[in-house]
């Protein structure tokens, strides 16, 4: 029984390992040729021609902000107010997911 466990976990292991070297080479494979990256870990670049030269050249993307980040001074508040006791959980938990967008 231990036998079968512990080969289960060595199987999940490798696999695992397998599949996360896998990724690895297909995202550094698409970022070489200049695609978008599978594993969404790497700002996409956008190619632009410029005027003093004839070739292309990479530029970072402007990266928006997220979402979480627009929302922080706003979640800062709400703990602070949670903290000082002025709201219970519940309230606290509803305003939160007003705050993210998710209610």
């Amino acid at each position: 029984m231990i036998g079968i466990l512990v080969g289960a976990w060595v199987f999940c292991m490798v696999s695992f390992c397998v599949l996360g070297i896998g990724c690895r080479m297909a995202c550094r494979g698409r970022r070489a040729r200049g695609g978008a990256c599978i594993c969404g870990r790497h700002p996409e670049e956008r190619r632009v021609v410029t005027a003093s030269r004839s070739g292309r050249v990479p530029i970072p993307a402007a990266v928006g902000p997220s979402r979480f980040r627009v929302a922080e001074a706003r979640v800062r508040s709400l703990q602070q107010r949670y903290v000082d006791g002025r709201l219970s959980m519940e309230q606290y938990e509803v305003e939160l997911d007003k705050v993210v967008g998710l209610a």
